[in-house]
């Protein structure tokens, strides 16, 4: 029987755990045509309804979203990543199919969708729900309290009442914490799509839970989605017009910038895809110095094929990670596109990030100082980012490679979460209130 649920909601997948009373605690699996994953990728598809006794707006999450938008996307509204919008004051609704939605009906959505896909919705609405949250959240301005109030009311709204919320390294760190047997101080680095947070927590180990004692908490909006950025700015860009340029008017300009930021951020492809957007361009190619280039932007943007160079571009990072060079086609979408990156390559673009992650860690380690808290024993990194030989590297020189360890990079937040879920008192875990950021 479920007797806890904890919930990573991510920018990217999102996990959904189950703990039972005697401590076994397993991920949610979503099963659609023929697959079967561990997580459920944080996107959503709204439909207007037209057969007779059908809701009048049909609403499908993760595998079976894609599905549709890739089946007819001009049929649908496809949202990516509500959870990078949570902090920000600009965004306040939206308005599909004559509906007005505010972001946390956008979550709550998602929530009771990915409760039901589950096949766990009646233990898991009978169930206490333990949250993740980042320690910061993603923007340039984030409103820690405006985002916390929306997933207070998504989650209520997706009838999960009010969760606990943890910061999500520290979920991490307790799903950890189960492997210790002396007392350790543990640096936990979640690098995850949208951001990454640290967190430095004291452990005592005694008879039951672990005594503990939290010292540091950071966040920085750099995760996977950034080096993503970085693997389109440099290698795809160059090949559909950037840094190339056209004449008008017996003057040449440059082909203007915006046009590979917006392919570059795959949320934000889809402005692109607009009539004036798409006659500018056709009148650019005609214009460019070499038009071939254009003509490739032109048959990414009017071709849909965002989702499609995201996915390829999130394949040729995960192939760096295990080998030193990567091939990025599609041309068997009709692009003659093709590339080889070189790992070495990719470490010089993400340097820039990297730095900042590094200034960000010396920013906690120096909070902990502060804090009265001493020398890190342990350093547990979660996250797909983790995964990042670069990323991985960075933290080997610092404190060593015998005191780093990883495991679970995709599931350990969520299983933390359930956990925490199963203690009676909670409140040394909760952190609801403004995170500190750098």
């Amino acid at each position: 029987m479920v007797a806890s649920i904890g919930i990573d909601f991510g920018t990217t997948n999102t996990v959904l755990a189950l703990a039972a009373a005697d401590g076994t605690v397993a991920t949610a699996s979503f099963r659609a045509d023929g697959d079967s994953t561990k997580g459920c990728r944080t996107v959503l598809t709204f439909t207007q309804g037209e057969d007779v006794g059908a809701p009048p707006i049909e609403v499908e999450i993760g595998p079976w979203a894609i599905r549709r938008y890739l089946a007819g996307p001009a049929e649908c509204r496809f949202i990516q990543s509500p959870k990078s919008y949570l902090g920000s004051r600009l965004f306040q609704e939206t308005r599909i199919y004559g509906r007005s939605y505010r972001l946390e009906d956008i979550v709550a959505v998602f929530l009771a969708e990915l409760i039901d896909r589950s096949g766990e919705i009646d233990g898991a609405l009978s169930a206490d729900c333990v949250a993740g949250r980042p320690v910061t959240f993603w923007g340039s301005d984030p409103d820690d309290a405006l985002a916390m109030g929306r997933l207070t009311a998504a989650y209520g709204d997706a009838r999960l009442g009010r969760p606990d919320f943890v910061y999500e390294p520290v979920a991490a760190s307790y799903y950890f914490a189960t492997r210790l047997r002396q007392d350790a101080t543990v640096l936990v680095a979640d690098l995850g799509g949208g951001t990454t947070d640290y967190s430095v927590i004291r452990y005592e180990i005694g008879d039951g839970p672990p005594r503990v004692t939290p010292l540091a908490h950071r966040g920085v909006g750099i995760g996977g989605d950034r080096f993503d950025f970085r693997i389109v700015q440099n290698a795809v860009a160059p090949l559909v017009g950037k840094g190339t340029g056209y004449r008008s008017f017996g003057k040449r300009f440059d082909i203007p910038a915006a046009y590979f930021n917006r392919i570059a951020n795959w949320h934000e492809f889809s402005f692109l895809r607009t009539p004036e957007v798409l006659r500018d361009l056709r009148h650019l190619a005609r214009m460019a110095d070499e038009p071939e280039r254009l003509d490739r932007l032109l048959q990414l943007v009017d071709g849909n094929l965002g989702f499609h160079l995201n996915h390829r571009v999130s394949a040729a990072k995960a192939q760096l990670s295990g080998g030193p060079m990567a091939t990025l086609l599609l041309d068997d979408l009709g692009v003659d596109l093709a590339c080889e990156i070189a790992r070495a390559d990719f470490d010089d673009w993400i340097a820039e990030d990297l730095a900042d992650l590094d200034r960000h860690l010396d920013s906690v380690l120096e909070d902990t100082r502060r804090a009265g808290g001493g020398d890190i024993d342990v350093v547990f990194m979660t996250g797909g980012s983790s995964l990042v030989p670069a990323v991985r590297r960075m933290f080997e020189v610092r404190f060593g490679t015998d005191r780093i360890q990883a495991g679970d990079e995709f599931q350990s937040v969520a299983k933390g979460l359930a956990l925490i879920g199963l203690l009676p008192d909670r409140s040394a875990w909760t952190f609801d209130g403004a995170a500190r950021n750098g």
